[in-house]
């Protein structure tokens, strides 16, 4: 490994791209969970695709009655959200084609912010807002990224500088 690599390892804009990218992908793969589980008679959880079902009629409804969305691109976006958000999410915290997977997870909040901002209520907009923010800065770093699977690919077939010598 490089003297140069291992240099930016230290550098506190790796580590700042890292924590940002952790927060991110934990963000959105738990807010993805919370729509699976369900609690069962043992006290323990199951993986439940119906419960996702289950819990985005209800937030639908919400946006049905409040807003002036058509139903049908409600229903569309209320099946694909759950999946949406555990994929990207574990794309964005295992630094899974980094770059593109950030993108996607910023234009997933901003969709969510979308629909929040035509409720009564903006706080949950408002909270969209700064994980916008959050996106934003973590792409701003993203060229610092360590511990991502992306920079293990490129380990994988990258020359060492004593080959090309």
């Amino acid at each position: 490994m490089s003297q140069q690599s291992n240099y930016k390892f230290f550098q506190g804009e790796a580590w700042a791209c890292f924590f940002l990218r952790m927060w991110i992908g934990m963000r959105l793969m738990f807010a993805g969970l919370t729509k699976f589980y369900v609690k069962n008679e043992e006290g323990g959880w199951t993986f439940d695709p119906e419960n996702a079902k289950y819990v985005m009629s209800n937030i639908t409804s919400t946006m049905e009655t409040n807003t002036n969305i058509p139903k049908f691109m409600l229903d569309q976006y209320s099946t694909v959200l759950p999946w949406a958000l555990l994929v990207v999410g574990a794309s964005v915290m295992f630094g899974f084609f980094t770059r593109i997977s950030l993108f996607l997870a910023g234009a997933l909040v901003l969709s969510l912010s979308f629909g929040l901002m035509l409720l009564p209520d903006d706080t949950a907009a408002v909270e969209r807002g700064v994980e916008i923010i959050v996106v934003g800065l973590a792409l701003m770093t993203v060229k610092h990224n360590v511990g991502a699977v992306d920079n293990l690919i490129g380990l994988a077939f990258s020359k060492d500088e004593e080959e090309e010598a």
